[in-house]
């Protein structure tokens, strides 16, 4: 049975762009009221700007005790919270052993302990209200993509963690899904078509897994997975399908036919690392 969304409460991470500031949108449209953090104070602030009544707290999902202080702040301004979206994330790229560990432990950092950081002190507000969580992943979490390996890895965790924390909870009466999604028309992927290194792994794959998807479309699907509390959400909606056959995709021929792409990569990374710096270079395929 569908939730009706009006008057209920949405916590929402990365809210200061892209995914997170569509779905305010869309959510608020629906009647819902909106708890939403960036660690971008004036990005934030232009989102919430034409959402009257939004609830605003600025935190960096890298900071624990910020964040967890932020997340009880707005639950006590709000009355609680039905759901929470941990969507605040950041994509990097380049062959793991060319990147610096430092980009790679900054990936894992956001997107998967910045994820754990958001759900541990949602958990409290949702669960006396038999609610919802919602785990940003990707459809890297299912297809792992070479030049993409910490944001692989990372967007892999969240969706162990996603699907751990369903079982969990199950019989508290919260529900857990975890959203997937191809490249979608938002700030971080547009910024990242300028990188040598993100255009040639983009373009390197099948035509419908290259194209970069609209966003209203994807977010559209996630308030439906939302209203019906779903265990995933996916966008485009192949991505099921990708993700029903997943063990099929785990296969010595294709991993030959991705080897072989790996010189001219590597050649380009080298490049432009030389150009940039090797942490500028890896940063240059995404962005909070």
């Amino acid at each position: 049975m569908a939730w009706n969304l009006d008057g209920r409460v949405a916590l929402i991470t990365g809210a200061g762009s892209g995914i997170g500031a569509e779905l305010a949108r869309q959510l608020a449209a629906r009647g819902m009221r909106l708890a939403l953090i960036d660690v971008n104070g004036e990005a934030l602030q232009a989102v919430a700007a034409g959402l009257p009544g939004a609830e605003t707290a600025v935190a960096d999902v890298r900071d624990a005790e910020a964040l967890s202080a932020a997340i009880d702040d707005l639950a006590a301004r709000c009355g609680g919270l039905d759901v929470a979206v941990a969507n605040a994330g950041v994509a990097t790229g380049g062959p793991l052993r060319l990147v610096g560990p430092e980009t790679v432990e900054e990936t894992l950092d956001i997107n998967l302990l910045g994820v754990w950081r958001t759900v541990r002190p949602a958990i409290p507000h949702v669960l006396p209200r038999r609610g919802y969580l919602l785990l940003v992943a990707s459809a890297a979490a299912v297809v792992p993509t070479a030049g993409l390996g910490a944001y692989s890895a990372s967007k892999a965790g969240v969706e162990a963690l996603g699907r751990t924390l369903r079982v969990e909870l199950r019989t508290h009466g919260v529900g857990v899904g975890v959203a997937y999604y191809l490249f979608l028309n938002t700030p971080m992927v547009t910024a990242s078509e300028d990188s040598p290194i993100f255009a040639r792994t983009k373009s390197r794959l099948p035509a419908p897994l290259a194209k970069t998807w609209p966003l209203e479309p994807a977010v559209a699907r996630t308030v439906r997975g939302i209203e019906r509390r779903s265990r995933a959400v996916a966008y485009p909606p192949f991505l099921r399908g990708m993700m029903a056959a997943r063990g099929l995709l785990d296969n010595p021929l294709l991993d030959r036919v991705v080897a072989g792409t790996m010189p001219s990569m590597e050649q380009a990374f080298a490049a432009e690392a030389e150009r940039v710096g090797a942490a500028a270079a890896a940063r240059a395929v995404g962005g909070r």
